[in-house]
């Protein structure tokens, strides 16, 4: 039908997203670089970082009609070259005023490219007649991993100058490497008179599920290792261990989570990860010894992986005449959720405590859970 192979598309784009992955994990060891090269408090650097996700958030919708008038393909070609190189400029900027600029164009690039690589991964998943976004989404979390240990190993022996240049080269030749072998952009291009129009309510619905499911993630990302080291008075290195096992069994369950789909269907495997991360989150909570909590956050992270991806597809397949906006109507709503987690966290923590502030976001994950039919949509093909 499409004279492409969708069996290579999918390789095809997998390597997109682990090359997105590992954007993301290099420019994590240069976060402490940049704030000691800008000279500038913990908070005004908070606040500059904020930078990329207020570009991340505008930039969303609008991929999405974008996408509806040029395809995911060529989105996927355009926004992941401007991902690359835009990744410079919060690298290498030397003043404030710059360092925002440049964060706020990589903050537009990434969420542009967030919605175009989910939406394209939606049209191989129906090329395919079968589930592949959850691999996708595991790669892109291996990819972090990789980018950040490369990049912490290689800035031991080089300067952030080379390494900044030497991941955008090596990056932009993998990239266009793999262009060729996606799906064509007229494949999902929307019929014409859908592109301004609001998404419908069921992808709304499917948005707010993944709002609540992005802000109990992004709640344990930012404070698991804090909640562990005040509840057990553990050294910073042991409390760590809980993020990166919370990181390790999220990846893993993205991994295998394409055939639990198969098994169990979309409305199953959602509910059943919900169910299984507002278990392990309570655990997490109230476990009284240190390493049972670490192990149950390495539980959650297994639980709650495959949520947002399931989620991501449904969207995708409820717009069929503009899937681009359907996609990214779920996509913005979730990143909402996933700036909003963390500081709603320290607001309860100061009343609650932090362990039960992180044991409240079970919650979320029970009304997951409760509304998972939602997520029957992603099954169909």
């Amino acid at each position: 039908m499409t004279g492409k192979s969708p069996h290579r598309a999918r390789w095809a784009l997998g390597m997109i997203f682990l090359l997105q992955g590992v954007i993301w994990g290099s420019w994590v060891p240069h976060i402490p670089l940049a704030k000691e090269r800008l000279g500038v408090g913990t908070g005004i650097f908070g606040l500059a970082l904020l930078a990329i996700a207020a570009g991340a958030v505008i930039a969303m919708p609008l991929a999405g009609v974008l996408i509806n008038r040029l395809g995911s393909a060529r989105m996927t070609a355009m926004t992941g070259m401007l991902s690359i190189l835009t990744l410079l400029g919060p690298m290498l900027a030397p003043a404030l005023a710059s360092f925002m600029a440049a964060a706020f164009c990589y903050g537009i690039a990434i969420g542009s490219m967030d919605v175009a690589i989910n939406a394209h991964g939606i049209v191989v998943e129906k090329a395919l007649r079968r589930p592949t976004i959850s691999l996708f989404h595991g790669v892109f979390s291996v990819g972090g991993m990789l980018g950040a240990f490369l990049g912490a190993a290689a800035l031991g022996v080089m300067g952030e100058w080379t390494h900044a240049f030497l991941v955008t080269i090596l990056l932009t030749a993998i990239h266009l490497a793999c262009l060729p072998f996606l799906l064509p952009a007229a494949i999902d291009r929307g019929l014409p008179g859908t592109g301004f129009a609001w998404p419908t309510g069921a992808t709304i619905g499917l948005g707010l599920l993944c709002f609540l499911a992005l802000m109990a993630e992004g709640s344990v990302i930012d404070w698991s290792a804090i909640m562990l080291r005040q509840k057990f008075a553990l050294d910073a290195g042991t409390a760590a261990l809980g993020y990166g096992l919370f990181s390790a069994g999220m990846a893993l369950s993205r991994l295998i989570g394409d055939g639990l789909r198969v098994k169990l269907g979309a409305m199953l495997l959602v509910r059943g990860s919900a169910v299984m991360t507002a278990l392990a989150l309570v655990a997490a909570a109230a476990l009284p010894g240190p390493w049972a909590a670490i192990a149950a956050l390495a539980f959650a992270g297994f639980g709650i992986g495959n949520i947002a991806p399931v989620l991501f597809a449904g969207g995708g397949r409820l717009e069929p005449q503009a899937p681009g906006r359907g996609i990214a109507a779920v996509t913005t709503l979730g990143y909402f959720g996933f700036l909003a987690g963390p500081p709603l966290i320290g607001f309860v923590a100061e009343v609650t405590g932090l362990p039960m502030a992180l044991g409240l976001m079970a919650a979320t994950a029970l009304v997951i859970a409760l509304y998972a039919g939602a997520a029957a949509a992603a099954d169909t093909y």
